[in-house]
């Protein structure tokens, strides 16, 4: 009985034609479903028929993350778990989305995303990838796209919230997620927390930005897993992204949480990504929580590639209150620099 695994996020999209140009194009993500106001896309290896699901809407953030359960039967013990905890659910029937079972929706502590969901039945990407992208490779869902970067899987998401505590007990106590590693700040307060179901380090982290941040109660970015490391398909990734002009917000460097290498970036309609690859798994049953205080300086966030305060200021879009108000100067708010860009169109591989 559990939570199996991350099943897919579904991010706001202002500018909906350029997100899904660059996922499909520039990331090489394959498109699964259409809808008048949405795409729903998958990376070459993720087993489920889709991963991520855009959808148009007025700024960019998320409107839901699903979590897949072990077995149909779990639905009732958690549909009771959460409730008791005193928070609504809500039965979405089968069919709501495409290739997807009923779903339970529930809510949390958080103030993001503005709900979750469980689910158990849904397509499988071996059964419903086209024939032209199916690989040789039986174990791998589709074939290696021959554009674009090429993603992997989903890996987790990352949320900002004003009480990540409280955020991080739920998710352990009512879903029983396990917590892997933790920050604490200079009060001893749990100032970020990663957690997970599984062997990876975390599917899902809550953080504590600063509180004059533009991303409180927020999320702060989805991560898609890619092979190799700094010096292989990411730094690769990075070249891409380049000539397109995407806007880097941190890395490529090396997180000290999860030893994995990262870079962060801002698709086009303002939601951060992180390209996520390498890292450590976790197999032992008696794992205790790592964690990570002032003490410890710079090497949670930034192990190595980058300075430590440059990458906390770029990572929470922090811009304080006393600072100029850069529209003055003509200057967009990073966030909304695709209103004004003149984006060059790259065709899709047919």
């Amino acid at each position: 009985m559990g939570i199996a695994t991350l099943a897919h996020a579904e991010l706001y999209c202002p500018d909906l034609e350029a997100s899904l140009e660059h996922f499909r194009d520039t990331m090489g993500m394959y498109v699964r479903h259409e809808e008048d106001d949405a795409y729903y896309l998958a990376a070459f290896g993720d087993w489920q028929d889709y991963t991520l699901i855009l959808r148009e809407g007025d700024t960019w953030g998320c409107k839901h993350v699903a979590w897949m359960l072990e077995d149909e039967d779990d639905f009732a013990e958690f549909q009771e778990r959460i409730e008791e905890s005193g928070y609504d659910t809500e039965w979405v029937e089968a069919g709501a989305e495409p290739g997807q079972g009923r779903a339970l929706r529930f809510e949390y502590p958080g103030a993001t995303p503005e709900y979750w969901e469980l689910v158990y039945d849904v397509d499988r990407a071996f059964d419903t990838v086209e024939e032209e992208h199916k690989p040789r490779l039986k174990n791998q869902p589709a074939r290696k796209p021959e554009r674009g970067a090429g993603f992997r899987r989903i890996d987790h998401v990352n949320f900002n919230v004003s009480n990540v505590a409280e955020c991080t007990q739920w998710f352990q106590d009512v879903l029983g997620f396990n917590l892997r590693e933790e920050g604490l700040d200079p009060e001893g307060n749990q100032a970020g927390a990663w957690l997970s179901v599984s062997p990876l380090v975390h599917e899902i982290a809550f953080v504590a930005p600063p509180p004059d941040a533009n991303v409180v109660d927020k999320i702060d970015h989805v991560a898609y897993y890619m092979d190799g490391g700094y010096r292989g398909e990411l730094e690769r990734a990075a070249d891409l992204l380049r000539e397109r002009g995407i806007e880097f917000v941190g890395g490529p460097a090396r997180h000290g949480i999860s030893q994995a290498h990262f870079n962060y970036y801002l698709e086009p309609s303002g939601n951060k990504v992180e390209i996520f690859a390498g890292g450590y798994l976790i197999f032992d049953p008696d794992w205790e929580t790592i964690t990570w205080t002032p003490e410890d300086g710079s090497d949670g966030f930034v192990w190595w590639g980058g300075k430590a305060g440059q990458h906390a200021r770029r990572q929470y879009d922090y811009i304080p209150t006393d600072e100029t108000d850069w529209s003055d100067e003509g200057a967009e708010h990073i966030r909304d620099r695709y209103k004004s860009m003149d984006r060059e169109e790259v065709e899709a591989d047919d």
